[in-house]
């Protein structure tokens, strides 16, 4: 008898990923930030990026989108950046919802309306 569709459950180990402190993050992002001065192109693109991406992991949302809108700035490119500028924004509007703040609210939702349309102008190669 055929037996379609059985197979062999395996335990999966469970990844271990290493816990870093809100701190060290904060550390790494201060260390991107003075790399900043006197950096130029796509190595000054690279360090927003990055600086971004450490402080988003840090939980330091403002600054954040900072140096991630800097970055966008100097060069519209659709990848990790774009998709976590989005996030942010959205999770900047979600706090303003529960804050009941109208204003910011309206004010993160245009953000990722700006961002939705710069999305369409560069599959469109308007950028």
């Amino acid at each position: 008898m055929f037996l379609f569709g059985k197979k062999d459950k395996k335990e999966k180990k469970a990844e271990e990923v290493p816990v870093i402190n809100q701190e060290e993050l904060m550390k790494q992002a201060e260390e991107k930030v003075q790399q900043l001065e006197g950096t130029q192109g796509d190595a000054r693109i690279e360090l927003l990026n990055e600086a971004g991406s450490l402080y988003m992991q840090a939980g330091e949302y403002d600054e954040a989108i900072r140096y991630y809108e800097e970055s966008f700035e100097m060069k519209k490119v659709m990848g990790k950046s774009y998709t976590d500028l989005m996030s942010l924004y959205n999770k900047k509007r979600q706090q303003a919802a529960e804050a009941k703040d109208d204003e910011k609210i309206t004010y993160y939702f245009g953000k990722v309306q700006e961002m939705m349309q710069i999305s369409k102008d560069m599959i469109r190669g308007k950028i």
